[in-house]
């Protein structure tokens, strides 16, 4: 039992007195009775037995306890991958590892408010105490409703109630706020064909014609190297739209990062507000970030862009540009880490497919945190599904299923799970606020891509 939670009640055994019919006590007191009282005897025993059995069966709407097994309502905001990992994989596995419970997995979806209405079902009820109808929500931020943190909606999680919180690696622990539990990861890439690169080295005299491998100085390792390599091989790199994809965000926040000394502390939700305030921009706000925090990156994208696919065709979505790697046009691309590995191993990818992480400083990622709300039907089973999730078992299903990054130690996981990662695995994931976007969408259009329609 995790301290500091009080279990369930169970509910106590009731006796149930029947009230013996007139016929069957005439009966019990002959001493030779006839073969229709016995014929009554016997159909009034079958009738106890059968409302015997009757109170033993559970019936519909009865609860965890009464069934003696405690059923822990999970909400999934996430795409139906997620929601598939979890009906397949985790649900199966945590049932068989704690018999006295159960996951009911209902899948909200990621659009439509996602888990925000359920949230707001459990705000109402910590006001009335009713029934929440939620135990666990595998995604949701903990400072959403408005109020919920002043109010006590979510339970505070620490190792005393989820003793693996432990095991969490510090880039993980720094996306939560003490009421969350960070449990798995993801972070853009660059994927390259090494088979494709390797011809054109071939075809340009740059290596043997019997040379089997890339050489590793044609290989960027860091943000400088990697402008360089665009133009060194030029029409062979793309990334696309930052408004449209997650990776091509990711990339053009990575430029952000290298024109401000590598420091995305200066990106945070706390520094936009101390600098911009909560409200709507205006347009003098827009232009004063643009020119004091993202100038230096529109020179470096600008300076690539003519030794881009197709003279900077930027890709509206992330299959138009794996699809570039895919159909041999480009040896290079940006891409998430879930989406690469899941991909690869599904062999969607050319076999030849690597990926690189940046030596220098990794580009942005972020993780998936789970909540629960302190008037969870069951807390106490909540916990214990959250502290599952951050079992080594768990997060090695997390790399090997869905392609995420673990959230705790790559030294926990199996040796030949990291051997089988070592080129994107990394203890550094940087974040950059959501509140700098749409100063940044607005900027890459008007500085980098004024030609490119807006969709």
């Amino acid at each position: 039992m995790l301290s500091g939670i009080t279990p369930s009640p169970t509910r106590d055994a009731v006796t149930v007195r029947l009230p013996v019919p007139p016929d069957l006590e005439d009966s019990m007191s002959q001493k030779k009775p006839s073969l229709g009282n016995a014929v009554s005897v016997a159909s009034i025993l079958l009738a106890v037995l059968m409302i015997c059995a009757a109170c033993a069966m559970p019936v519909p709407g009865q609860t965890a306890a009464e069934t003696e097994v405690s059923v822990i309502d999970v909400y999934i905001g996430s795409d139906t991958n997620i929601s598939d990992w979890w009906s397949n994989s985790i649900k199966p596995a945590f049932d068989k590892a704690h018999p006295g419970y159960e996951l009911n997995i209902i899948h909200t979806g990621s659009g439509g408010g996602g888990n925000g209405p359920i949230a707001d079902r459990a705000m109402a009820a910590l006001e009335t105490g009713d029934d929440p109808g939620s135990d666990y929500f595998e995604t949701f931020n903990p400072l959403q409703p408005i109020g919920a943190m002043e109010a006590g909606l979510w339970q505070e999680i620490t190792e005393d109630n989820v003793p693996n919180l432990a095991n969490v690696i510090e880039s993980a622990r720094r996306s939560s706020n003490g009421f969350d539990i960070p449990y798995r990861g993801s972070q853009v890439l660059l994927a390259y064909n090494a088979e494709r690169l390797l011809q054109i080295l071939k075809d340009r005299g740059e290596v043997g014609s019997d040379a089997t491998e890339v050489p590793s100085e044609f290989v960027p390792a860091t943000w400088p190297e990697l402008m360089d390599w665009i133009c060194a091989f030029p029409g062979e790199f793309i990334y696309p739209r930052p408004d449209t994809t997650g990776a091509g965000r990711e990339f053009v926040t990575r430029a952000i990062f290298q024109a401000n000394n590598l420091e995305p502390a200066r990106f945070s939700t706390q520094a936009y507000a101390e600098q911009y305030g909560a409200g709507e921009l205006t347009a003098e706000q827009i232009a004063d970030i643009n020119e004091t925090h993202f100038a230096g990156a529109w020179e470096q994208l600008n300076a690539i862009e003519p030794c881009l696919y197709d003279n900077g065709a930027y890709p509206s979505g992330s299959s138009a540009e794996t699809r570039l790697l895919v159909d041999d046009l480009t040896t290079m691309i940006t891409i998430w880490s879930d989406q690469a590995l899941q991909a690869k191993g599904l062999g969607l990818l050319p076999e030849q497919t690597k990926f690189i992480q940046l030596d220098d400083l990794p580009m942005v990622g972020g993780y998936a945190s789970s909540t629960i709300p302190t008037n969870a039907n069951d807390l106490e089973g909540a916990l214990l599904l959250a502290n599952y999730l951050l079992s080594a078992e768990m997060q090695e299903s997390v790399v090997r299923e869905i392609g995420g990054f673990p959230a705790i130690g790559w030294d926990l996981l199996p040796s030949e799970l990291q051997e089988d990662f070592n080129d994107v695995i990394t203890d550094t994931v940087p974040s950059f606020s959501s509140s700098w976007r749409a100063a940044m969408f607005d900027g890459w259009y008007t500085h980098v891509a004024p030609d490119v329609e807006r969709e």
